[in-house]
This record gives C-alpha cells, sequence and structure tokens, in this order.
C-alpha cells in the first residue's frame, strides 16, 4: 500500500471517529435547554422537598397579542396549570419556578400519553397519566416511557407581577410525535 493510501486511510478513521464523537457528545445528558435557558430568573432558586406538588389550575387573560398570568400565582402555587382558547383549539399551558429560580412555561401535554396533568415531585416534573419524570431544571428525561416527550418549554418575559406568553408561538405550536 501506497503512503497516499495510507494518509487517505488515516484521514477517513480520523473522521469516523470525530463523527462518532460528535454524536456520542451531543447526547450526553444534563445539558440545558436551550429555551428554559433564555427564560427570565425570577427567585434566588426553588426547593421543593417533601410531598407532591400538584398543578393547580387558574385562568389567563391575552392582552395585546400574550397570553397573560400573574407571576405571584406561579410563586404561590409552585405549579400552575391554564389554557389558552386559539379559536378552533384550546392548548394546555404550565408554569413553575425551576430549582435554579428561572420561570418554565410550556405546553402542558405529555403527547405519547395525552395527559394535561403534572405535578412537581423534589427536583422532577412527573406526569400524571404514565408517570413519567424529567428534571424540573432542564426538562431531560429521568424515568419512565415518554422521556423524549416533555412539556415542550416556550419562551416567556416577565414585566412586573405578570408573565407574558407570545399568542403567537402557542397557536403556531405543532405536535411533536
Amino acid at each position: 500500500m501506497g503512503r497516499g493510501a495510507k494518509t487517505a486511510y488515516t484521514f477517513v478513521a480520523l473522521g469516523l471517529f470525530a463523527l462518532a464523537l460528535f454524536t456520542y457528545v451531543k447526547d450526553l445528558p444534563g445539558k440545558p435547554n436551550p429555551v428554559i435557558e433564555k427564560q427570565p430568573e425570577v427567585a434566588m432558586s426553588a426547593a421543593y422537598a417533601g410531598d407532591a406538588i400538584p398543578q393547580q389550575e387558574i385562568t389567563s387573560t391575552v392582552e395585546n397579542g400574550n397570553i397573560v398570568i400573574s407571576l405571584p400565582l406561579v410563586m404561590d402555587k409552585k405549579i400552575v396549570a391554564f389554557d389558552y382558547d386559539a379559536g378552533t383549539t384550546i392548548i394546555p399551558l404550565l408554569a413553575y419556578i425551576n430549582t435554579q429560580g428561572k420561570l418554565v412555561t410550556a405546553i402542558r401535554l405529555c403527547e405519547p400519553c395525552n395527559s394535561k396533568t403534572f405535578r412537581i415531585e423534589g427536583n422532577e416534573l412527573a406526569c400524571g397519566n404514565c408517570e413519567t419524570h424529567w428534571k424540573l431544571d432542564n426538562l431531560e428525561g429521568l424515568r419512565g416511557n415518554c422521556q423524549q416527550h416533555a412539556p415542550d418549554p416556550i419562551p416567556s418575559t416577565v414585566n412586573g407581577n405578570k408573565i407574558y406568553i407570545d399568542e403567537q408561538i402557542v397557536k403556531n405550536w405543532k405536535i411533536r410525535m
């Protein structure tokens, strides 16, 4: 085998190794969720020890193209559930404060089992139907059948005591399965 062929094989082998390494590293657990990472910090931190905290139903309003809920209600109730009427469909939403003090707003749906009921258990979010658990901080799957289908985080902002979610983002949301 000539020197050129050895060099070519070496480059091919290095390329395959780099591809395998990239594939492995991109799927490592513990990475931040890009949407949650950009969310506003609204508390020093939150600790949810003890019993399960079920979602509490609240109402939202729509103001100037935004779905609006109360930040003090979210902080008081720990995890809230509310609906957005998109005209032809009702879109379920939830909000909570993660352990890092960041506001998390998401589509309230475990898509494979179609559950709209969740609760906080320690540092985990749990589905009320299939019992899948995700980390509160980044919605990374921990255990259960629906780990790849956590509630889908959506961006929100805070102004004063109100949380604002862009109505168009929610209207344009599509089921991921």
